[in-house]
């Protein structure tokens, strides 16, 4: 069945309280990266312009890492020894980048005037009772990502610019992503290239969540 409208329309969206966001951007062979290219119709929430954004600079590298798994699992940084609870912290702050490209990571400013917090008691129970499966804020690609794709066609409708969800990769307390939609692209008021080139570190790709079957062996279990 689809998504019920009118409960949907009930759940609260506003000023965000958060205004700065992280991304992990592409580095192009010339010329500066361009932190608001994004793919069509792609990924968890695809709309004709969606960017991925996290709350912090871990949760931008565990998306990463996440989306990335084959190119992590080629950059095994222990000689093919692998990682235990012992081993781990001689490897911690080493970077994953023998397969896995470096980026640039950019904070971004924006100035939301209606973002919806999806994380909330009251946002999490209208989700329910619109036919939202909660489940689908961790479904891999391979399970269509859940009903996410199905609530993103109706951002424009709902007049979302921008939604607080769960990260996939990043599955612990502070672990937020904000997809921003068309509407909120105006929103930007500032982008900082905070790094200019970087890897996630062992330590962030050991601990981040991976689809069903494709977290990399050498980062151990």
């Amino acid at each position: 069945m689809p998504l019920d409208l009118d409960a949907l329309r009930e759940i609260p969206f506003g000023q965000a309280q958060e205004t700065v966001f992280y991304r992990a951007v592409h580095i192009p062979a010339s010329g500066d990266p361009d932190p608001l290219f994004a793919l069509p119709d792609r990924g968890r929430w695809p709309t004709p312009w969606t960017l991925y954004t996290g709350t912090s600079q871990a949760v931008a590298w565990a998306e990463y890492c996440r989306n990335n798994p084959h190119d992590v699992a080629l950059s095994d940084v222990t000689g093919g020894v692998g990682l235990s609870v012992d081993s781990l912290p001689a490897y911690a702050s080493l970077e994953v980048s023998r397969a896995l490209p470096r980026r640039s990571l950019y904070e971004l400013h924006f100035e939301f005037g209606a973002l919806a917090d999806l994380t909330s008691p009251w946002a999490e129970e209208l989700l329910a009772r619109a036919g939202f499966d909660l489940a689908g804020f961790y479904a891999d690609a391979a399970a269509g990502y859940g009903g996410c794709p199905e609530l993103a066609a109706l951002v424009e409708e709902l007049g979302w610019e921008a939604i607080r969800v769960p990260s996939a990769a990043w599955q612990r307390p502070d672990g937020f992503c904000v997809p921003v939609f068309e509407p909120g692209r105006e929103r930007l008021q500032e982008a900082v290239r905070a790094v200019a080139a970087a890897s996630p570190t062992v330590a962030l790709a050991a601990a981040t969540s991976y689809p069903q079957g494709e977290r990399p062996g050498w980062l151990g279990s």
